[in-house]
């Protein structure tokens, strides 16, 4: 490799690393503002600058090869410090304007976030969100690696390295589809949640974790009153097996509203069990906030707090 190939172009490095990390070329794209040609151009010239092939690509699909898994590692870092440099110079200058790398779990990324960014946006124009949405386990992982500056979570962890700070309040219903046996009822007892099958949420997910705490919390052993029947790996996945009468879940009611209201799910609760639970929010305790993710806490602070669900009927 000659001196020259060894001066990475810092813009193609940041290109590449947005394709490895969203496994895409045109949402690559869509976050830098470029056309998926430009993006594809940058990515074989990095190639080419370093003599090595950075993706395998086999059928319409690619992955990283051993030089690609390397650079990407070694990238997140080289692009965390432009970030920490960026920020501090923001800082001393007073500035709230760059990107802002949030990330939520399921129901905080696909049903609060998108709007309260809106506002924020609008507040400061020069902010670009990026919005990823993960199960809890990933969007606390991601913090903990320093891919995302926030994240929001339905469940917080004993990591000393992490802050968690209770920022919504959320509440679990028993949803089923709408010719369900229960879906006339306004509550169900505990002990008979056995007696149709369970669509679960995979296991890094918040809403499932905060239930079988729940449930053990009453004594009773999940394993044992469960029958799932499968398991699916997001909340539009339960909710379509719902709408196909497959069996019945635990939900947020945010998560349902719209269903709720066309009549498609139905909600209940489960008979003498509270099933609210916190949203939080995750920042590492060691990595002080860039102001950009700083003025969007202090934007969460003084906004209304606007109820997730609507008052159950009757209840």
């Amino acid at each position: 490799m000659t001196k020259a190939s060894r001066d990475l172009d810092l813009r193609k490095l940041e290109i590449f690393y947005w394709v490895a990390e969203l496994h895409s070329f045109s949402l690559a794209a869509e976050h830098f503002s470029l056309r998926q040609p430009t993006v594809t151009a940058h990515v074989k010239s990095l190639e080419q600058q370093l003599g090595s092939r950075l993706f395998r690509r086999f059928g319409g699909k690619f992955e990283l090869t051993d030089a690609g898994r390397l650079l990407f590692e070694k990238a997140g870092a080289v692009l965390q410090l432009k970030n920490q440099t960026l920020a501090a110079l923001d800082r001393i200058q007073g500035k709230v304007e760059g990107e802002l790398r949030v990330g939520g779990s399921n129901v905080p990324g696909e049903y609060i976030l998108p709007g309260l960014l809106g506002t924020f946006v609008a507040r400061f124009p020069d902010v670009r969100p990026m919005l990823r949405i993960g199960d809890s386990a990933m969007i606390v992982s991601a913090v903990l690696d320093g891919t995302l500056e926030l994240g929001f979570t339905g469940f917080r962890t004993h990591d000393a390295r992490l802050s968690y700070h209770k920022r919504w309040q959320d509440e679990m219903v028993v949803a089923v589809p709408a010719n369900h046996p229960w879906a006339g009822l306004k509550q169900v007892p505990l002990r008979d949640l056995g007696k149709h099958p369970f669509i679960a949420r995979e296991a890094g997910s918040g809403t499932l974790r905060s239930f079988l705490q729940f449930m053990v919390k009453r004594g009773q052993d999940p394993a044992k009153l469960l029958k799932v029947g499968m398991e699916l790996g997001s909340t539009a996945a339960v909710k379509e097996a719902l709408m196909e009468g497959l069996g019945f879940s635990i939900l947020s009611r945010a998560a349902i509203r719209r269903e709720v209201q066309y009549g498609l799910i139905k909600e209940l609760r489960v008979q003498g069990l509270d099933l609210t639970r916190p949203f939080y929010q995750v920042t590492h305790r060691d990595r002080p906030l860039a102001p950009v993710p700083r003025a969007f806490t202090q934007f969460l602070s003084r906004a209304p707090r606007a109820h997730l669900w609507q008052d159950m009927q009757d209840s």
